[in-house]
Parts: structure tokens; C-alpha cells; sequence
């Protein structure tokens, strides 16, 4: 006999519930929406012009959500990311953190960190001035002013956020 969750419920029957509320979910916004469309934007920030990737579905407003990328920067993985969440119904922002340094993408397939000295420099360099304090917290502010500012954005919905460590494997 199967075992009841707390609500009564079976854990197949709960399963099968989470199932068919995702699928569901997922074939509204495909049938309604199409594939997510990419933009790319420049943000005014307090420190400069941001270079950054905009993901949507093509119709209707959704959730925004911004994501910090990882120590690589605004490349084609992150990019690939900021599609697929837009593709699960969210208006994504990607913006390239290094652009006070270089637009993206500002490190390409050679770059090698944990080998080259010459690459550790170049990375502490182009890390530099994002880590300045208070640098991120003014960066977040016009990302999220120009999320706000987007059609593409219900403003009624709350702003979430991903992100990664820049850190590197010790974090």
C-alpha cells in the first residue's frame, strides 16, 4: 500500500500531480509564446555603458531575472542559460560585469587561468573594479531599473536572481 504524504496525498499521486502541473505549465507558454527572442542592450550605469544579452518570450510580460554570470563572463554558456529560463517564461538580463574593462566576450577559448601566469594578471585586472566596493550594488540598481523599464517585464512580479562565484573552485 502506498504511503500517504501529510496531506493525504500518495507520493505516485503527488508525483504525478507535479508532473502534470510542469507539462502543463510548459505547453502553455511554447504554444502561446514561441521560442524566446535575444536582444542585445547597452544599460546606462553610474560607472559607465553595460554590454548585456535580454531574453523574452516573444509575447506578454513575464518575471524578470537577472543573472550574475561566473568568472568567464558574458559568453555563449551564458547566453544558452539566459534562453533557456526566458524559454521556461521569465524576461532574463545577462549583462556583461566585466564592461567597465572590456565588452563581451572578454575572455576567448585560449584564456587558460589555472596554468598561465600571464592570464591570472589579465584576469585579476579585468576583475578589478567590479569587485570595488559598492560597484556591484550600483550595477544591480540600473539592471534592475532597466528591467523594470521593459514591456517585456511584469512589473507586478517580483525580480529574482542566479549567479555564480567568481571566485573559482574554492568558493
Amino acid at each position: 500500500m502506498p504511503r500517504a504524504t501529510q496531506n493525504g496525498m500518495s507520493r505516485r499521486d503527488l508525483a504525478a500531480a507535479s508532473l502534470a502541473l510542469g507539462l502543463g505549465g510548459a505547453a502553455g507558454l511554447q504554444a502561446n509564446d514561441g521560442a524566446p527572442v535575444e536582444t542585445s542592450v547597452e544599460i546606462r550605469t553610474p560607472d559607465g555603458s553595460c554590454d548585456a544579452a535580454f531574453f523574452h518570450p516573444a509575447k506578454g510580460g513575464y518575471p524578470g531575472i537577472l543573472i550574475w554570470h561566473d568568472s568567464l563572463g558574458l559568453r555563449g554558456a551564458m547566453r544558452e542559460l539566459g534562453k533557456r529560463i526566458a524559454a521556461e517564461g521569465y524576461s532574463v538580463l545577462v549583462p556583461n560585469l566585466f564592461y567597465r574593462m572590456a565588452r563581451a566576450p572578454v575572455f576567448d577559448d585560449s584564456f587558460d587561468y589555472a596554468n598561465n601566469a600571464a592570464d591570472r594578471e589579465e584576469y585579476g585586472r579585468i576583475v578589478k573594479p567590479f569587485l570595488e566596493p559598492g560597484a556591484a550594488e550600483r550595477d544591480s540598481a540600473a539592471y534592475v531599473a532597466f528591467l523594470d523599464a521593459q514591456r517585456k517585464v511584469n512589473r507586478k512580479k517580483k525580480i529574482g536572481t542566479h549567479g555564480y562565484c567568481l571566485g573559482g573552485p574554492s568558493c
